[in-house]
């Protein structure tokens, strides 16, 4: 498994990567506030079987299509299951212009500890 987040500070620059880590609690309180939008980047299928509350599915295929769309938001959040595809979709985002994107650890869906919050 790689690493590619910083452990000193909240705001991070790693590999050209702009995003701010955050801890498990910080992103639920994100999450349940609804203030911010929370992007699972997997697949649809995957999307299916089980998710994060509150999430929407844009597969990683298709995060370039966000262009304009969430500027307005606090924050963007962003998961997949082990973390490969949110360095991806950072990336894009980045590109995109976005600097207001927020992950926990990895960006994983498989260490997310609330498991109250997933729709399965």
């Amino acid at each position: 498994m790689f690493n590619f987040f910083c452990r000193r500070r909240n705001r991070c620059s790693s590999r050209n990567l702009i995003y701010n880590l955050i801890t498990y609690e910080v992103a639920r309180e994100m999450i349940e506030n609804q203030e911010n939008i929370l992007i699972d980047v997997r697949t649809k299928r995957e999307y299916d079987i089980m998710h994060i509350k509150n999430a929407i599915n844009i597969p990683i295929e298709k995060i370039r299509m966000c262009e304009n769309e969430y500027k307005t938001k606090k924050g963007i959040l962003v998961y997949c299951s082990s973390g490969i595809r949110t360095k991806e979709a950072i990336r894009i985002l980045n590109n995109l212009g976005y600097m207001n994107i927020y992950i926990w650890e990895y960006g994983s869906l498989s260490n997310f500890p609330y498991k109250d919050m997933l729709k399965i």
